[in-house]
């Protein structure tokens, strides 16, 4: 019996011993190292946070659209090629006090990794593959992750966390949704994520000499080839509102967007409604469009979301007096949009965006499209936009 005591305490002891240099080595794996697990130039050395957002951008070589947010800046770049021997869709950072704060990575998701319009066993191996890519190649060098969870109130989802020198990776995973590894800085407390209760909008409201009156400083996310034009356009305003851990992905979870694209506004006003208390938010019909109502919530700062139909003759006439409006004389351009024929009424290209702004003496309205910088400001005609509208709705804090 005794013997059979020393042979166990033998191996638990030789085991234990093992898993010491297991985590010793872990502990001690090179930058360099550590970019070979990433498949990408993800360090420059030992440490992340020191880097400005400009040197790490630089350093991944993708194509960044960046944007103002809150206290620093978000860039967002889509990607294709292996990450953490995974395919990655997105890679997202935010830089505060001009250094890197936080790298989101998104990968399997249903809105740019499924083909096909329904979730079928196929789809289901291929993430759970992706997950088990990401999960073993973590594990490989960071040693082994504990439960846990990430984000907060009703779009709180299962994570697995490893926590291995000066970062914490957070792998999150919504089923049929989205995966996505948060990398955060240990020594950095992460705050909920809720609307300021003395949030100003009028500080962001800019005037022009022309009679233009807009919001400025609206984060521009764009939602890709995919159509998430809803659950881009609802990022873009959490944003403003400076919330930061929600993405277009957890969004459309919520709202419960088809495979590819595709959104129900009944689903964004029932279920996307439910939410809104977590970030002490609020979300309201502001029904017909009308100039007066437009006017009122822009002169507080509060952008506006614009269900409507993109018609192509709606989107053409709207790129080229956006363009003429640049560089003709303002009043002579007033006079000939004035003589545009009106469009027709055609109920396709459901579409959301965001109108942010309005001028009174041209009679048009600044919309905001979730298709990149391009689109950041353009003009209509407020007749054309009528021909065009079906409803507005609101999200701005409580």
């Amino acid at each position: 019996m005794n013997d059979h005591r020393l042979v166990i305490r033998f191996f638990v002891t030789h085991l234990l011993f093992i898993a010491s240099l297991l985590c010793v080595n872990a502990q001690q794996i090179s930058f360099t190292d550590i970019n070979k697990k990433f498949g990408i130039n993800f360090l420059k050395d030992a440490s992340l946070w020191d880097d400005t957002g400009e040197e790490f951008k630089k350093r991944l070589g993708a194509n960044f659209q960046d944007a103002e947010i809150a206290g620093g800046k978000i860039y967002t770049s889509f990607a294709k090629g292996k990450v953490l021997t995974a395919d990655i869709e997105q890679i997202s950072f935010i830089e505060r006090s001009g250094k890197v704060a936080q790298v989101d990575m998104v990968f399997f998701n249903k809105g740019d990794s499924a083909d096909g319009k329904r979730w079928t066993p196929k789809l289901q191996r291929e993430m759970k593959q992706q997950w088990d890519a990401i999960e073993d190649t973590l594990n490989s060098f960071a040693g082994k992750s504990t439960n846990g969870f990430w984000g907060q109130g009703r779009i709180k989802n299962r994570a697995k966390i490893w926590k291995f020198q000066n970062f914490i990776f957070t792998l999150e995973f919504k089923p049929k949704e989205f995966i996505t590894l948060h990398i955060t800085n240990p020594q950095t407390k992460v705050e909920k994520s809720t609307a300021a209760s003395d949030f100003d909008g009028k500080v962001n409201i800019r005037k022009d000499s022309n009679g233009d009156v807009w919001i400025k400083n609206i984060p521009m996310i764009d939602q890709g080839a995919k159509g998430y034009c809803v659950p881009a356009t609802i990022e873009r305003c959490l944003k403003y509102y400076a919330i930061t851990d929600v993405d277009m992905h957890k969004i459309a979870a919520v709202c419960k967007t088809q495979i590819g694209g595709g959104t129900l506004m009944s689903n964004v006003m029932t279920d996307f409604k439910k939410i809104c208390g977590t970030f002490k938010l609020k979300m309201t019909n502001v029904g017909s469009l009308s100039m007066n109502s437009i006017s009122t919530m822009i002169d507080k700062g509060i952008p506006i979301c614009w269900t409507m139909f993109s018609t192509e003759p709606y989107t053409k006439r709207m790129i080229e007096n956006t363009q003429k409006r640049a560089n003709a004389n303002f009043d002579d351009y007033c006079d000939s949009i004035k003589k545009q024929d009106k469009l027709k009424k055609m109920q396709d290209g459901a579409h959301v965006c965001l109108i942010i702004g309005y001028n009174k003496k041209s009679k048009e309205l600044a919309v905001s499209n979730s298709w990149g910088e391009r689109f950041e400001v353009s003009w209509v005609r407020f007749e054309d936009a009528k021909i065009v509208s079906r409803n507005l709705f609101v999200i701005n804090p409580r």
